[in-house]
């Protein structure tokens, strides 16, 4: 993940990406982000009634295509998406995620629709993502090698929208 505005240089302009680079997010993930072109690659990052910040810091976050941990290249549209895909998750799979999500926050919360996120990068590398859906605002967090990092754990903030409490199910 990265995480500071100038190394993103979000650009709107896309011209000459590939047809097979993913541009359109599936739901619930369009709700709160696109995909955006840099000088570095397509980056997946908030749209602009919301914004994903890394709390610790107060950072921008955003996931680049490119996923190299340090000294990003620029190679602009070369760098791409070729598959993302979104699944709500349950049983297991959400107890293991939520629990390393969860810690530290409030043990009575009313839980989350939890998705997790597949992005395949042209490169072939790919990285997982679980976003918790609390109706009014959200988290995210990145998972690699089978193993998620409660340290890369993001809000997803609506800018118009003061987040409120999720309400109970009937």
């Amino acid at each position: 993940m990265g995480g500071t505005p100038r190394a993103a240089n979000i650009d709107t302009d896309c011209t000459g990406t590939p047809a097979e680079a993913v541009m359109t997010l599936p739901a619930p993930l369009a709700k709160w982000g696109q995909i955006a072109c840099t000088p570095f690659g397509h980056v997946l990052t908030s749209h602009k009634d919301w914004i994903w910040i890394l709390p610790t810091v107060r950072r921008p976050v955003f996931v680049p295509s490119q996923m190299v941990d340090r000294l990003p290249q620029p190679v602009g549209n070369k760098s791409y998406f070729t598959k993302i895909e979104v699944r709500r998750v349950s049983g297991d799979e959400l107890a293991m995620a939520y629990e390393i999500f969860h810690q530290g926050f409030d043990p009575k919360e009313t839980m989350p629709d939890a998705y997790r996120v597949d992005l395949t990068s042209v490169s072939g590398k790919t990285v997982q993502l679980y976003f918790f859906d609390y109706d009014t605002y959200a988290w995210g967090m990145e998972c690699r090698d089978a193993k998620c990092e409660r340290d890369s754990r993001f809000m997803i903030l609506d800018k118009d929208h003061m987040p409120l409490p999720r309400e109970p199910s009937i």
